[in-house]
């Protein structure tokens, strides 16, 4: 499955139907029950550096795999990207007519975005346009704010501005536009033969991998300090899970169940005194605070617990 859904665009209803069947067998073992207190899918799905349960969307896996298999197409020489280039483009621009191909229905809208966030690499038989292309920065057009009426008579290719392996732009382009020399000093023209490159303008290589993709599509979120120490090894793993669920407020406490409809009595089970919470149950009802005094006298230490979060002051 996960190899279709890095090829196809999957519908988005499908894939919220499947992570929906996820969840509920995550938190009750069977696809069809949903437990009433949870934690939502999109925190279940961060990295567990997120506070999250390192549990990858199978959305967010079809989206930016989609942005990757782009990438493939324009630059792999493999049968596939070759045959399908060959019908969807035309020189750099797609065609509008329809194309057959789930391959190409699935990534064309990632056209644009591929395009916008990556530059050429000038080779020795070039053929970018030396106008519209990004050879060296923006486009020359948008630089020197050509109108857009005239773009459609910009046809000059880069190789029209080399002779000899060196820069030879035409007198009546230097003559309207004199940066144009400035912007094409700045890149150097290569010695050996050598085809034009597409580069990722954002990675390091120039090269678009799945994590690149993946950040350039949702980004990077904020790591949480106790996230790390959570999930040690050396913890067993339904103890992480308990204390996970209780630094997000799911624990199916009293407060909790009533937010979603469920009546019950508002006391602790626990101590009979008092509404019963998470931050109360744990850290404020009498025999969790005995179970803490004495935990405290052992490491002489000594803290009030205001936050849930406050728990994770004891490993600073």
């Amino acid at each position: 499955m996960v190899h279709s859904i890095s090829i196809y665009s999957w519908p988005k209803k499908l894939l919220k139907e499947i992570e929906n069947w996820s969840r509920n067998f995550i938190w009750s073992g069977d696809i069809s029950k949903r437990k009433l207190v949870t934690v939502s899918w999109k925190k279940t799905s961060k990295p567990l550096s997120e506070e999250g349960f390192g549990i990858r969307s199978l959305t967010l896996l079809n989206g930016f795999a989609n942005v990757k298999l782009c990438w493939d197409l324009l630059n792999s020489q493999e049968d596939w990207a070759v045959l399908i280039r060959s019908k969807v483009l035309r020189g750099r621009r797609v065609i509008s007519r329809h194309v057959y191909s789930s391959i190409w229905s699935s990534i064309k809208s990632e056209f644009d975005t591929i395009i916008s966030n990556s530059g050429w690499q000038v080779g020795t038989c070039n053929k970018n346009n030396s106008w519209l292309d990004k050879w060296c920065g923006d486009p020359i057009a948008y630089q020197l704010n050509i109108p857009s009426h005239l773009h459609s008579n910009l046809n000059a290719t880069v190789s029209d501005f080399i002779v000899n392996s060196q820069w030879s732009i035409p007198f009546l382009v230097l003559l309207s536009f004199p940066e144009v020399k400035y912007l094409a000093e700045q890149i150097t023209i290569p010695i050996e033969e050598s085809e034009d490159k597409l580069l990722w303008m954002k990675s390091n290589n120039g090269n678009l991998c799945f994590k690149e993709a993946f950040l350039f599509k949702y980004g990077t979120g904020q790591n949480i300090n106790w996230a790390k120490t959570l999930w040690r090894p050396d913890i067993p793993p339904s103890k992480s899970l308990h204390v996970w669920r209780l630094m997000h407020n799911k624990i199916p406490t009293y407060d909790n169940l009533m937010s979603k409809g469920v009546q019950l009595p508002s006391i602790s089970s626990s101590c009979s005194c008092n509404w019963e919470s998470s931050l109360h149950m744990f850290f404020e009802c009498p025999y969790a605070m005995k179970l803490w005094n004495w935990l405290f006298s052992i490491i002489n230490f000594s803290m009030q617990f205001n936050t849930t979060s406050d728990f994770w002051l004891l490993f600073e």
